[in-house]
């Protein structure tokens, strides 16, 4: 058994090697590429009837980089889209707008729209990045670039400096400034009197809170956001409040802010459990509102509800599906994760056949695009399909290499169900991976891990408790101990119980299962143990009550 790393995670140490590659067999293009032009066509008709500002910015991206059939890279179009979003403030438009303007006398410049003088280029780029980066800093890669210009080039320094200086002369002789564009200007001056703020002068911050609360009078929401963001987060200016912090984002989010509106909905959401059901109407609310960015994790939220049918609406399998699909090809936060899970929850509903047809090709597509992503639960879900021999293209060792990843990774979760499947696969009698030794050390460090999560962080999840059920009954690394596995499958049945989320869900239902065997009618022996037939239709009428149905036979462990 490996040693345990700085956060308490055991690992084997065993060789490996770079896996990535080994995804690329199981992604189709075709699929993804229907997916785009599905998409394609929503934002098409979403900006032919309203000008949405986030149909033209998407569009205006699937042109820059060619995504799909119906968008072949044409930066022409790509450009004309992007203006018509800037014209709504879309703040990603406005950064991706810029990697199409390049400089005079400068090589290949064919992936260009504009070129021009160095000069008038920085200066272009430097006030629509301070434009963007005033939102939200995680619309773009605005904010991060322009700090890194600044630190490192004088002549960005000095031009950012001047319109700083240029947007103070503004709002001095207001007079004639129209009122919107006012607000933005006193937005901007107070994000870059953070950014520029390098000595942390509290002073300085306390007036970059004057800027931030005139431009929220005036009328501009990101002044309330960058109170709560900037200064309330970080304690400049102020005494560092987490409440207060929320309360601007409230602010901001009444007035119509999307990232702001995206914010409070997940305070309000960000759980599975029964007891806050009450609060989800209104996350679904803000959800909704916050989708005229319609980014993948807003988009991904979004078809939780109709997967689930929380949030005051009814379960619906096929505008889930809808949603997990937009999100899986939409752009992001600077750190979303919409991409991979929509990826991944798209891969359990084809393994499944929630809502869908069982599609073992398709369920493997979604899992190694969102494994690309490092998502590294989608690597065990893949591995799971090829080991159990759901996909014709692969085989046990391209498994054993896919969990390998998983384990090679930082996700505590996924490092625990690959060291359980990894140590399974070496105790596989009469097989080329027997290796006994090999196992008991995969499956040690697999219930250390588990341990630790259970007793120590208690971070532990339905899946968590379940297997350590399933190795106390089985003696799998440890002693069998029927007590032991008693008390795991009922802990795991009953915080399942307390979950919408239909991957506890399930691992609660072959828990309860191997309870209700274990508890009422004493140790099962090897045939009763592997009664499929019975073990399924349990999980089957368990998953009914959670209006999840439809539920393969492939995922026993």
């Amino acid at each position: 058994m490996g040693a345990a790393t700085s956060k308490g995670r055991y690992k084997v140490n065993d060789s490996s090697h770079d896996t990535s590659y080994l995804l690329d067999q199981f992604v189709s293009n075709q699929l993804l590429f229907e997916m785009y032009d599905n998409a394609t066509m929503k934002y098409m008709q979403q900006a032919e009837e309203t000008n949405d500002a986030h149909a033209n910015y998407q569009l205006g991206y699937f042109y820059h980089h060619g995504l799909g059939y119906k968008c072949n890279k044409d930066l022409q179009k790509a450009y004309k889209y992007y203006e018509k979003a800037i014209e709504q403030e879309h703040p990603t438009a406005m950064y991706m707008m810029c990697k199409l303007l390049g400089r005079e006398k400068r090589k290949n410049n064919n992936e260009f729209v504009k070129v021009m003088s160095e000069r008038k280029l920085i200066n272009i780029k430097a006030r629509h990045y301070i434009r963007s980066a005033a939102q939200d800093p995680y619309y773009s890669m605005a904010h991060e670039e322009l700090g890194y210009h600044y630190v490192y080039s004088s002549v960005w320094r000095r031009e950012i400096k001047e319109i700083f200086s240029s947007y103070r002369n503004i709002v001095k002789n207001s007079n004639d400034a129209p009122r919107e564009e006012l607000a933005r200007i006193y937005n901007e001056l107070g994000y870059l009197a953070v950014r520029l703020n390098a000595s942390e002068d509290q002073a300085v911050f306390r007036k970059a809170f004057d800027f931030f609360k005139r431009a929220a009078e005036l009328g501009n929401p990101a002044g309330y956001f960058n109170i709560g963001g900037w200064l309330y987060y970080n304690g400049f200016g102020v005494d560092k409040d987490e409440s207060k912090k929320l309360e601007y984002y409230k602010r901001a989010a009444n007035d119509g802010h999307p990232r702001a509106l995206y914010i409070v909905a997940n305070n309000y959401h960000f759980s599975y459990l029964e007891s806050r059901n009450n609060e989800l109407e209104s996350a679904l609310d803000l959800f909704l509102s916050a989708s005229q960015y319609g980014f993948a994790e807003i988009l991904y939220f979004i078809g939780e509800f109709f997967l689930y049918g929380r949030g005051g609406v009814k379960q619906d399998f096929e505008k889930a599906l809808d949603f997990f699909e937009r999100a899986a090809v939409a752009t992001d936060f600077t750190t979303g994760r919409g991409n991979a899970w929509s990826n991944y929850v798209l891969g359990y509903m084809y393994e499944k056949g929630h809502g869908v047809d069982c599609d073992y090709s398709r369920a493997a597509h979604h899992y190694a695009l969102s494994a690309k992503k490092q998502y590294y639960v989608a690597y065990c879900r893949l591995a799971k399909l090829v080991e159990k021999g759901k996909l014709k293209t692969s085989d046990l060792y391209t498994a054993v290499e896919l969990y390998q990843a998983a384990v090679d990774s930082d996700d505590d979760f996924a490092v625990c169900y690959a060291l359980y499947r990894l140590g399974k696969i070496y105790n596989i009698p009469n097989s080329n991976f027997h290796d006994p030794v090999k196992a008991t050390s995969y499956l040690r460090a697999a219930q250390a891990n588990q341990l630790y999560a259970i007793k120590i962080q208690d971070t532990a999840v339905v899946g968590q408790l379940y297997r350590s059920g399933v190795m106390y009954e089985k003696g799998l690394g440890v002693a069998i101990n029927r007590d032991l596995a008693i008390k795991y499958y009922q802990k795991a049945a009953e915080l399942s119980k307390q979950s919408y989320n239909m991957f506890e869900r399930y691992n609660g239902g072959k828990a309860q299962k191997c309870y209700d065997r274990l508890a009422f009618r004493g140790t099962a022996d090897a045939e009763d143990l592997n009664d499929e037939s019975s073990t399924e239709q349990f999980i089957k009428d368990r998953l009914k009550e959670a209006e999840i149905a439809n539920i393969s036979d492939d995922d026993r462990q």
